[in-house]
Order: C-alpha cells, then sequence, then structure tokens
C-alpha cells in the first residue's frame, strides 16, 4: 500500500537510509495520516482503501524527491481458485516469456526505450558545477528518468506473472544463473534490463499465496537444444537459430519447444517428489519467496 505524502518534514537523522519504520500506533483518518510525533496528521494521497488492521508503515524518500508511506494491514487471504492448466514457461530476449501452449509475452526493452534520452540527461549533468543548484536539478532530471523505466518494468512483470498465476495452476521454470549470464558482455545489458530474477520471485510468493504448484528444473538441463517430440538432443544448435528442424524431422520453434520440454521436466520432479524448489501446500509467502512488500 503506498500513499503519497505531500509536503512532509524529512530530519536530517534519517537522510542516509531515506526511510523509516513507524512499528505501532499509525492510523489514517479521512487524507491524513497520524503516528506518533506527527499527531497533527500528514496530507496524503490515498492510492487505494485500507483493508484489515494496520501493523506497521515505512515512509520514503525517492532519488527523484518524492515521498511514500508503506503501510502494512494484516488481512485474511482468499487463494485463486483453481483452473487445472499447466504450462511450462521459457525466458528469452526476443520473446520475454513463452508458455508451453504458445503464449507469448513481449519484451518491453525498457532501458532501450529510454537509452538516448537517458545519456543525454547524463551528459549535462556531468558538465555542471558539483554542489551548484543547477547540478542539483539536472540530477533530478536524471532520476526521472531512471523511476520511469524501474516503473515501467515492474509494472510489466507484476502484470505478466499475476496473469499467469490465474491461469495455471502448475508453473514450471528454469533455475537461470542469471549472475553468470552477466558474464556474456554482448547480452548483459538485455539480461538486467528483463529483469529475469525479479520476475520468477514474483511468480515464487504469488504461487505459494494462491496454493499453486512451482517448481524450478535444473539449469543444465538442454531445455533448447533437445526435441519435445522424439527427444532428439541437438548438439550443435546456435543461439541464432531459432527454428531447427529435428533428425525425425520434427520442425520446432526454439522457445514453445523449451517450455514444453520445461513442462515435461517439471512435472516428472513433482511426480518424483524429489524437486527442493517445488512449492506445495504453502500457504506463507515467506517458505517460497518474500512478501509482495518486498517485490
Amino acid at each position: 500500500m503506498e500513499l503519497f505524502l505531500d509536503k512532509m518534514v524529512w530530519k536530517d537523522c534519517r537522510k542516509k537510509k531515506n526511510s523509516f519504520t513507524v512499528p505501532q500506533f499509525a492510523r489514517v483518518e479521512g487524507d491524513s495520516l497520524h503516528f506518533p510525533k506527527f499527531n497533527s496528521g500528514i496530507k496524503i494521497n490515498l492510492h487505494r482503501s485500507l483493508q484489515g488492521e494496520i501493523r506497521r508503515c515505512t515512509l520514503s524518500r525517492t532519488p527523484t524527491g518524492k515521498y511514500f508511506v508503506s503501510i502494512l494491514c494484516e488481512v485474511a487471504h482468499t487463494p485463486k481458485g483453481s483452473t487445472g492448466k499447466r504450462c511450462g514457461v521459457d525466458l528469452g530476449i526476443k520473446d520475454f516469456a513463452v508458455t508451453s501452449d504458445d503464449v507469448r509475452f513481449k519484451n518491453g526493452r525498457y532501458f532501450q526505450t529510454y537509452q538516448r534520452q537517458l545519456a543525454k540527461a547524463q551528459r549535462h549533468l556531468s558538465r555542471k558545477v558539483k554542489g551548484s543548484n543547477n547540478r542539483n536539478k539536472q540530477r533530478l532530471k536524471v532520476a526521472k528518468i531512471h523511476e520511469k523505466i524501474a516503473n515501467t518494468r515492474l509494472n510489466t512483470l507484476h502484470q505478466v506473472s499475476t496473469q499467469i498465476i490465474n491461469e495455471y495452476d502448475i508453473i514450471a521454470v528454469e533455475d537461470l544463473n542469471v549472475k553468470g549470464m552477466m558474464a556474456n558482455h554482448k547480452l548483459a545489458k538485455h539480461i538486467a534490463d528483463a529483469s529475469w530474477g525479479t520476475f520468477l520471485r514474483l511468480l515464487e510468493y504469488k504461487a505459494a499465496w494462491n496454493d499453486k504448484r512451482f517448481v524450478k528444473i535444473s539449469r543444465w538441463f538442454a531445455s533448447s537444444k533437445t526435441c519435445n517430440e522424439c527427444g532428439w538432443v541437438n548438439k550443435e544448435l546456435k543461439l541464432s537459430q531459432r527454428v531447427w528442424t529435428c533428425q525425425n524431422g520434427h520442425v520446432l520453434d526454439r522457445d514453445l519447444n523449451a517450455s514444453k520440454n520445461i513442462l515435461k521436466e517439471g512435472l516428472k520432479i513433482i511426480s518424483s517428489g524429489t524437486g527442493e524448489n517445488t512449492c506445495r501446500d504453502l500457504h506463507k509467502p515467506s517458505h517460497c519467496g518474500k512478501g509482495v512488500d518486498e517485490a
């Protein structure tokens, strides 16, 4: 829950972390937030109505100078209904995600969209005198572009992960070594822009909240190189080959084939009960990922 704080007093002692937490005695009355030392209330723009009992609130300031308060409320959660459907999800750069039933999610390429605008703003910032008002104004312009990129990316990740959780009961994904993949300097910027790690974390805790099955298969499983029809492995497959033909004549789309293999492998792990990363009958998000406030 986020509320925009209008002209809030900010203490010097809180400048380092730009946030502090009020563990108790916080309340919202009308369009004002009340807590100790601010008994007169702070005017807020309520994002949505509060439900349940307020447990604590965290006040923070963004690099662009905006003030927010995140309010934690204790409410009863109702899991999503069962659909009886299952899918494997293959993450990529050309398409952000491809499911085993050929549902494709577009890669927004958020950083690339604002790259030229950001580079121009940073050049202007580098020319400003340190400590001057003009430098601080330009710093805010750069921060706003970064904020736009981050907000747009996170919004899309939430939309895609929520759609997958709503439509499927079993979700299988690859346990990607994102940090290792970032060593490829030709793809590092695109991999970071896609934010696969955050997406998997969102899927993980949302699956736990809604009693869905979430399983990670081994990162060493050759999902792209294995034919999902006959099981033949194309050891010579290159990253640039988006469509290939196996020795038995099956024409395969690289991403769709990988997602089908991921689903098959995930179902094997679930049936054998050997998967360490399988979420099953978990009702608390702490078992299988961080809570929504952390996301």
